[in-house]
């Protein structure tokens, strides 16, 4: 009996659904970037915040995109690091 158990409860936890953590994905604007090395020093800003799962950032454009685990964090943090670093970083609209 006690082996049945055992099975039934490794099977049951075992095929349950994981959760997940919602991913969003959002753009900033980046201001005061002048030379091809600027986004570098804004992408390991963003990447330094928890939760922040990828950046990309375009410097022609002056646009940051970056995905996140909004369980872990939110748009004004990651703004706020690269702001942090020198690069004023504003949300784009939707």
């Amino acid at each position: 009996m006690i082996r049945f158990v055992l099975v039934f409860c490794i099977v049951f936890f075992a095929s349950s659904p994981t959760v997940h953590a919602a991913e969003t994905t959002t753009s900033f604007a980046i201001a005061k970037m002048t030379c091809a090395t600027c986004p570098l020093t804004v992408r390991l800003a963003m990447e330094r915040v928890e939760g922040v799962i990828d950046v990309d950032v375009d410097y022609a454009t002056k646009v940051a995109t970056v995905t996140f685990d909004d369980a872990k964090t939110d748009p004004e943090d990651i703004a706020e690091a690269s702001t942090n670093v020198g690069f004023p970083a504003t949300l784009n609209d939707a």
